[in-house]
């Protein structure tokens, strides 16, 4: 059987739309930094899938008319070139921050004593830890969460934070998710790491009824500079006095509009992390009673 690569530089904000097309009609999802928050993304269709074909380039051409975006790609693979094993080839083991590894399912590895090791199917959702947003908030996330918090995973995608907070000590943690496929695919990762019973799934965002008020120690927002202006006063009932705050998938450009929404709220930025064009930031939501954290 014949098969194609497709790809495309979109925005960052434009990678979950063009991510459902690709999962929805393509096998196998990848993402790659393109400089000037752009992102390569790729996926594989067998050549000849006309219908599959044509609804994947209706959706480039919506999104097209909203921003202007690169041109859709097509390669043709070699008849020895199998699309797993070439898709397969753009993941590899990551090492980040002090001891977390991220370890695609395929990969073989003899941990290091002190290795938190996260072990993850990428499938078809966003956020494997190949991006510098997913990076810096798995950075924040080893340096702040500790043994016992309740912690809220927006945009989980992969579901690759919660594996990460649970890893690191949470004792319960709720993840959400907009797509169905992102819910999907971390179920898969929830039920491979034996985490289910610790770990509320929902598909949506804040408010949301697997997210209580003034329950949540911190949470973590690896979305968008829009989405995290938009659900900033959601988030803040979620947490309980005084917790803490990770909002990502922000363009250095952005952090003064986060800024601006989520100040006046009460919150207070404590410590952000740079990375290419990107930052993740952390900020403490207000504590009215002045009891410590």
């Amino acid at each position: 059987m014949a098969w194609q690569e497709l790809s495309i530089t979109v925005p960052h904000e434009f990678v979950e739309p063009i991510s459902y097309l690709f999962g929805r009609y393509g096998k196998g999802l990848s993402t790659e930094l393109a400089g000037k928050g752009q992102v390569l993304l790729r996926t594989y269709i067998t050549s000849g899938s006309r219908q599959r074909m044509a609804r994947i380039d209706v959706g480039i051409r919506l999104v097209a008319s909203i921003e202007p975006i690169g041109e859709l790609q097509i390669r043709e693979l070699a008849d020895d070139e199998d699309w797993q094993n070439t898709w397969k080839s753009h993941f590899r083991i990551l090492r980040i921050g002090k001891n977390l590894v991220i370890k695609p399912t395929w990969l073989e590895l003899e941990p290091e004593p002190d290795d938190i090791v996260i072990e993850l199917d990428p499938g078809i959702a966003f956020g494997t830890g190949y991006h510098p947003t997913t990076d810096t908030c798995l950075q924040a996330m080893e340096q702040h969460i500790t043994p016992g918090m309740t912690v809220l995973d927006l945009g989980t995608g992969s579901g690759i934070l919660t594996m990460a907070a649970m890893k690191l000590g949470a004792k319960l943690v709720t993840a959400l998710d907009i797509d169905t496929q992102a819910v999907s695919s971390a179920r898969r990762n929830f039920r491979r790491a034996g985490i289910t019973k610790q770990v509320r799934v929902g598909q949506g965002s804040v408010p949301h009824p697997t997210a209580p008020k003034a329950d949540f120690d911190l949470a973590v927002a690896n979305i968008s500079a829009r989405g995290v202006v938009d659900r900033c006063p959601f988030i803040l009932t979620a947490l309980k006095p005084g917790a803490l705050f990770i909002a990502s998938g922000l363009l250095e450009t952005q952090k003064q509009d986060v800024a601006d929404a989520v100040e006046p709220l009460g919150f207070a930025l404590v410590s952000e992390w740079p990375q290419d064009e990107w930052v993740t930031l952390l900020y403490r939501a207000p504590n009215p009673s002045g009891t410590p954290d």
